[in-house]
């Protein structure tokens, strides 16, 4: 383990058993194993690609891991690599980099593809973890040899007769198992008993007649009849009827060094023997193949046929064993089927350039998938970074284009209509404005009540009525414009499937805080204030909750919209009052206006007259002129009067300040809503926008690296 200081030496050679089951093995291997054809070239790597293993410490100092170039007639000659020499610091160091790299990318907005690469994401981090920074460590820990197939190919029988003790259990219902079993040399099993490999597994030490653990537990079974350097792992089916026994069987061969594929003369034609004989080829791990319970009147046709099927599937593998059909013995295999297997287990464990050439091959092999899985990820990243902008680039010119449909509604006489207009006309007919405006009283209207008194009522109720008219004709330009923005955005983001699951998530979340407090407030009362009944959605009532259910909390503006629209037109009101109280004490004769709240509506009717004209309001003498929308007059009027009080320039410039004021004020309005959005974009999690290039980076320091 990193951070033990521990010596990563060769195993020590096998002993005589080992010895003497080569010399034994090589004459039986020409009976019992050359049925196969070999691949020429099967298994070995191109020239100078591989990444020599290092037999140094775990300090990782860059050591001279190479063997010379192999002789084709030797002994696994086609697995001897020429020499080559890697920086083991430098490896690990550019292994780490790219784990944290690959860790930390943003896998936020659900669009297509991200469970198949969020499942990529976790196989690149285990294979680093479970082997390559393991293995770049301890380069001197015995080769760890794969076992895996079908269900009933006979692995846990082949490994106890290989192994010469019953460490795994065997029988029909072994594919209900997920204990897988390592059996290694006594002298060996500290190596795999340390978290070495598969660092975050839980392991136990078999002790007595062999006997599963655990689901999802190593079982580590020690025994002499192991050769040194070299542990052999029976995993789980590979068609085991529970899918996690057959992602653990995948963990496993992303963790060893060496497969030995098993399958029986029944089962070789299924999918998932493809499936995973297809993997290893990707993966150009190391590979034997051993074809099991072959009847003895159909060998010569199943052996030639499952070998054409090996070669159309690209399916290199020099080392390709049959097992016959044959009764077992207490359980084990005869010696003369089995031996030819363990031999070639031994002389891979004992020959340094085949123990180099194994290594370098399946970890070679490992990094070249990196060179496309990894950019395959950083591809992914920038789809979700362009996605992520995209939404949020919608909402915001959707709420940009609200505020210029405010600017439209609230120009050229538009709002000038309907309650407004009738209630400027009221109050205009009576004379109350001249009142104000000159300090004397207006004419008597027909029927109205005489005395002081009366007159002020009357006043007030006109002046109060168009106020609200005006009020309440602003809020609904507000409201309207932005429901409309929330109806596009939402429109927009359930048109891509990333948005649709964002928006989703986000209302169940906001129906779940609903019910949370309808539940706490039922428990233990309302310990609030009571909101508006515009806020029925969000305080949980029954039937306003029911309705935003059905309708998606976000294809309208919020509830609170209205009374927060009210109280910033209420506010620019007051600031327009203080503004024309100021430019009125600045004209002379300014005393005379006896109350300031009537010229205040006079500019605010004034402004909504005014005409507009590509996003600026057309000055007065352009309106003298003719171009003005206000076919009925109403705007002329309110204009003529505040330029009677305060000039025409001077008119010009509070109007435009007004309309700026206004804008401000709307705009931020409509920011808060388009925060809706924004915050379901920050809740699905922060997207990196340079992670991909840091990506990239990354693998392209591993290959200059290797």
């Amino acid at each position: 383990m990193e951070g033990k200081g521990m010596t990563a030496e060769q195993s020590p050679p096998p002993g005589e058993n080992g010895e003497q089951g080569q010399e034994k093995g090589q004459s039986a291997a020409q009976g019992h194993g050359g049925e196969f054809a070999s691949g020429s070239g099967a298994n070995s790597p191109e020239p100078g690609n591989e990444p020599g293993m290092s037999t140094e410490s775990s300090a990782g100092e860059a050591a001279d891991a190479s063997v010379p170039e192999g002789n084709p007639d030797s002994p696994g000659g086609q697995w001897q690599q020429p020499r080559v020499r890697v920086d083991a610091r430098l490896l690990e160091a550019t292994l780490l980099n790219l784990h944290k790299r690959i860790a930390a990318i943003p896998l936020v907005y659900d669009i297509p593809g991200t469970d198949e690469i969020t499942a990529e994401r976790a196989k690149l981090l285990s294979q680093i973890d479970d082997y390559l920074l393991p293995r770049v460590r301890q380069s001197g820990a015995p080769l760890l040899v794969a076992l895996v197939g079908s269900t009933g190919a006979g692995k846990s029988t082949l490994v106890n007769s290989v192994v010469g003790t019953q460490v795994s259990q065997t029988g029909v219902r072994r594919p209900t198992t997920n204990s897988p079993v390592l059996a290694c040399h006594p002298d060996d099993i500290h190596w795999f008993a340390e978290n070495m490999f598969l660092p975050t597994l839980p392991r136990v030490r078999q002790e007595g007649l062999a006997r599963p653990g655990r689901d999802g537990l190593l079982v580590l079974a020690a025994s002499e009849g192991m050769t040194k350097g070299i542990a052999l792992l029976d995993t789980p089916d590979i068609d085991s009827v529970v899918r996690a026994h057959y992602d653990f069987a995948y963990q496993f061969l992303d963790a060893s060094d060496l497969w030995l594929f098993m399958t029986s003369a029944s089962r070789y034609a299924d999918a998932p023997v493809w499936e995973l004989l297809q993997h290893a080829r990707d993966r150009g791990a190391a590979l034997g193949v051993v074809l099991s319970r072959v009847p003895p009147s159909h060998r010569t046709e199943l052996v030639a046929h499952f070998n054409a099927m090996l070669d159309a599937n690209g399916i290199q593998s020099e080392h390709r064993f049959v097992i016959p059909e044959t009764g077992i013995v207490d359980g084990f295999l005869p010696d003369d089927i089995f031996q030819p297997i363990r031999d070639w287990l031994n002389e891979t464990a004992q020959q340094a350039d085949r123990r180099v050439a194994v290594l370098s091959r399946t970890m070679s092999g490992t990094l070249d998938t990196f060179k496309t899985r990894v950019p395959r990820l950083a591809a992914h990243v920038d789809a979700q970074v362009v996605l992520g902008t995209r939404l949020r680039r919608e909402a915001e010119g959707a709420y940009a284009n609200a505020l210029a449909e405010f600017d439209d509604g609230t120009a050229d006489s538009r709002l000038l209509a309907g309650e407004v207009l009738a209630r400027w006309q009221d109050y205009a007919a009576s004379g109350d404005l001249g009142t104000a405006l000159r300090g004397r009283r207006g004419p008597k209207a027909p029927g109205r009540r005489g005395g002081k008194r009366g007159r002020t009522e009357a006043t007030t109720t006109r002046y109060a009525a168009l106020e609200t008219a005006l009020r309440a004709a602003l809020q609904s330009v507000v409201v309207s414009v932005a429901d409309r923005a929330a109806e596009q955005v939402t429109r927009v983001w359930r048109d891509n499937p990333g948005g649709a699951a964002l928006l989703a998530s986000a209302e169940a979340s906001r129906v779940r805080d609903e019910r949370a407090i309808r539940e706490f407030e039922s428990a233990f009362g309302d310990t609030g204030p009571q909101p508006s009944a515009a806020d029925g959605a969000v305080a949980g009532q029954p039937g306003a909750g029911a309705d935003a259910a059905k309708q998606g909390a976000f294809s309208r503006s919020s509830p609170e919209l209205p009374v927060r629209a009210s109280r910033a037109v209420s506010a620019w009101q007051d600031q327009l009052m203080r503004l024309m109280q100021s430019e009125v004490a600045r004209r002379p004769g300014g005393g005379a206006v006896r109350d300031i709240a009537p010229v205040s509506v006079v500019t605010l009717v004034a402004m909504l007259a005014a005409p507009r004209e590509a996003g600026a309001f057309v000055p007065v003498a352009r309106e003298a002129a003719g171009q003005s929308q206000d076919k009925d007059g109403v705007g002329a009027v309110p204009r003529e009067v505040l330029a009677s009080v305060i000039g025409d320039a001077e008119c010009d410039a509070l109007i435009a300040r007004a309309r700026k004021d206004l804008r401000q004020r709307v705009g931020l309005l409509l920011d808060e809503e388009m925060l809706r959005f924004g915050e379901v974009l920050e809740e699905a999690g922060q997207v990196d926008a340079i992670a991909a290039v840091r990506l990239y980076q990354a693998e392209y320091s591993l290959e200059a690296a290797r």
